[in-house]
């Protein structure tokens, strides 16, 4: 449990780092990271990472959340509906004139199958997320995601699904009972 967790901070690291490096320096400023500030003194170890964080990098399904216009360990504060504050850090963050993408890195080791599959804590954590940037960006479109980079995979959020685990929800759903 504890190398997993270690290989998610890594990862993450990684993805935090390496977008605002020219591509061709990216393999070797990752081997240089991880082996120096990471401490990963095992070469194949260093490599099998930042593998799997360049691939997700590299992927073009996620260029716009890499691209230099993202931004990266975006703090979120707003008290939303219901006066529940809400803080946080998005690992991405992409705010256009018509709308916000705040996307969240999930590092374990699987990806969730189908969005059916994804941990409801997951859901709760980009819910609250949402109904923060709603309340900071009032008028834009928030758009939300969970990047798993065992796949990797990117689950977009229904705003249904969101809207059922947003702060205050089960208080709310509570009081009705």
């Amino acid at each position: 449990l504890r190398a997993a967790a270690e290989r998610g901070r890594l990862i993450h690291a990684l993805l935090e780092r390496l977008p605002a490096v020219a591509a061709e320096r990216r393999v070797d400023v990752a081997a240089r990271w991880l082996e120096g500030a990471g401490g990963v003194a095992d070469p194949a170890m260093r490599s099998e990472l930042a593998a799997a964080a360049l691939g997700v990098i590299a992927d073009p399904d996620f260029a716009e959340l890499f691209g230099p216009e993202a931004l990266a360990e975006a703090p979120i504060a707003a008290v939303v509906a219901g006066g529940h504050v809400v803080s946080g850090t998005a690992d991405r963050l992409l705010v256009t004139d018509d709308g916000v993408l705040v996307v969240d890195f999930k590092t374990g080791r699987r990806a969730p199958a189908t969005l059916d599959d994804v941990p409801p804590y997951h859901l709760r954590q980009m819910a609250a997320y949402v109904a923060a940037l709603e309340v900071v960006f009032p008028g834009r479109q928030v758009v939300a995601g969970l990047l798993y980079t065992a796949g990797p995979v990117l689950y977009a959020l229904p705003d249904a699904l969101l809207a059922t685990h947003k702060p205050g929800f089960a208080a709310a759903e509570q009081s009705l009972i």
